[in-house]
């Protein structure tokens, strides 16, 4: 069953994410199809969100760290992400990612089109999919 995000929710999203050109919600929800609640094993409550977000090329998304599992599908252009540990990796259009938790980096789009990127987080109610960094 899928919920509609407040306009606080999404107020806060484009705020931890004001870098991208577009951040689409598509999910936000803590109840299953059959509008049972979402529990992680031991009973903790579960949120599932999830967005599409788009990046201009010569944009970038600034340090950040994801305290939830984040995972997500490239769906066009290629993004270049960099960790703190000073690894790089890049994501091209059709592949998907399992995003470093707890892990802080930041992508930026460095090709001539726009990244397009479903992301989902598999979080809590009350937790920020995002954390960002002091830049």
């Amino acid at each position: 069953m899928l919920k509609k995000m407040s306009a606080l929710g999404v107020a806060m999203i484009m705020s931890s994410a004001a870098w991208a050109a577009d951040v689409q919600p598509i999910l936000k929800s803590d109840m299953d199809i059959l509008g049972d609640k979402i529990t992680y094993p031991g009973g903790q409550a579960a949120e599932i969100s999830g967005f599409i977000i788009t990046m201009m090329p010569g944009e970038n998304n600034g340090w950040h760290s994801h305290p939830v599992p984040t995972f997500g599908y490239m769906l066009s252009g290629e993004l270049t992400v960099e960790y703190e540990t000073g690894v790089v990796k890049v994501i091209k259009a059709g592949e998907s990612i399992i995003e470093a938790q707890h892990t802080v980096h930041q992508g930026f789009n460095r090709g001539t089109e726009p990244v397009k990127i479903i992301v989902f987080y598999a979080g809590t109610p009350g937790l920020a999919n995002t954390d960002h960094q002091a830049n």
